[in-house]
């Protein structure tokens, strides 16, 4: 077992660190310091509903209409792992990345910190 690790599907181990750097990834459109890493459209495919799951993207929970966290902001996309007890919260509205592990109470994180920033105006 890693003591610094978090299991993610397919066997993936990271830190909350790496996982936040994942999230900053989709934050920045793809890119990582000025250079492309990931297609901007696949990042937007993970953002888009599904037709059949509209609460779901590609591999990514939305929340637009409150139906994964009711009381978090609908602006923000999330992964969660380990039967929700890991998770990754991306909120372009408030240029947010929150990683969180061995978590019990994602929701009531979520919502609190959400409320301490002001979402861009534009986007939310």
């Amino acid at each position: 077992m890693v003591s610094d690790g978090a299991h993610w599907r397919g066997g993936l181990w990271l830190n909350a660190l790496d996982l936040a750097r994942i999230g900053h990834l989709c934050l920045s459109g793809g890119r990582w310091g000025g250079t492309r890493v990931v297609s901007a459209r696949w990042i937007e495919q993970r953002w888009t509903p599904c037709p059949v799951k509209p609460e779901y993207g590609l591999s990514r929970w939305l929340n637009d209409h409150h139906t994964v966290w009711p009381t978090a902001p609908a602006t923000g996309r999330c992964a969660r792992g380990n039967g929700g007890r890991h998770l990754l919260w991306v909120d372009p509205a408030r240029d947010l990345v929150i990683s969180s592990r061995w978590g019990t109470e994602a929701e009531t994180l979520l919502t609190a910190v959400s409320q301490a920033i002001t979402p861009h105006p534009l986007i939310a």
